[in-house]
């Protein structure tokens, strides 16, 4: 009899030590995630007359951009930039682009031919939100850029809402 009690003894040890070695896990895995950097999509958003040729950030190249709509950056999410968990605002980036060329409609005639790269810092504001998933940059028409953080419900909304008669042609 009282090796059965011994066995319920051990048993019930077993548990709780499968339930501690659980438990650890857990905290191991979640603090070693908090070590992980984040890795951002990086979405554009074009306000300006012409389209974005080509962009990057930070030397990750993040694709091309049409000209935005009420509803709609003008690019999809490109995957990614590395940030560090610890970093802090405000700090800076530097966001490499090209502008397409500008277009009359109709007909279809370029009046000015695409531009040379141009090279412009960044500073990026405001929190960075524990889920943080993008990295966003928008391009206004006066020709400065604004960058910010958005979590994992996705990137913001355009800053402008503006029409666009065609993807090419505001």
């Amino acid at each position: 009899m009282e090796r059965t009690g011994s066995s319920v003894k051990i048993k019930t040890f077993a548990r709780i030590a499968g339930f501690v070695g659980l438990g650890l896990c857990a905290v191991v895995a979640l603090s070693s995630r908090a070590k992980e950097p984040h890795e951002l999509a990086i979405v554009g958003y074009d306000y300006t007359d012409r389209a974005i040729s080509e962009f990057s950030v930070n030397d990750a190249w993040a694709g091309n951009l049409e000209l935005s709509t009420p509803t709609n950056g003008g690019g999809s999410s490109v995957c990614c930039v590395t940030l560090a968990r610890s970093t802090k605002t405000p700090f800076w980036i530097t966001v490499r682009y090209r502008k397409d060329a500008l277009e009359s409609y109709p007909p279809r005639k370029i009046v000015e031919p695409a531009g040379g790269y141009i090279d412009a810092k960044v500073e990026v504001k405001g929190s960075i939100p524990d889920d943080a998933s993008y990295l966003e940059i928008h391009f206004f028409p006066d020709g400065h850029l604004e960058a910010a953080i958005s979590g994992q419900d996705g990137p913001s909304p355009p800053r402008l809402k503006l029409e666009r008669r065609l993807p090419f042609v505001r």
